[in-house]
């Protein structure tokens, strides 16, 4: 085999998006890579621990990290948003206001 010295560029996640499933993820992208959907991924690990998150996604040789992480954030929930209400009792306490 090639010698390891090769160092590949990565992807590192350390942090997902509230409620967002690090299993289902990891899948989601797995199966983006396999139906050729997201283009530039070798290697998919996760390195997690009681520390914390940390999901390795190792490019290939000729990929652009910027546009890799780009496609990773608009085809999967590792970029997404939720709504909020936020109520705060205002003046005395007594009337609720929303901002």
């Amino acid at each position: 085999g090639r010698s390891k010295s090769m160092k590949r560029t990565a992807i590192i996640v350390t942090e997902l998006p509230y409620q967002v499933n690090k299993s289902a993820l990891l899948e989601k992208i797995a199966n983006l890579v396999n139906e050729k959907k997201i283009e530039g991924i070798a290697d998919l690990r996760d390195e997690s621990d009681r520390d914390g998150i940390r999901v390795v996604i190792e490019l290939k040789r000729d990929a652009v990290a910027a546009i890799v992480q780009n496609n990773l954030f608009k085809k999967t929930s590792l970029q997404t948003s939720f709504s909020g209400n936020f109520l705060a009792l205002m003046g005395a306490g007594t009337i609720p206001t929303r901002f």
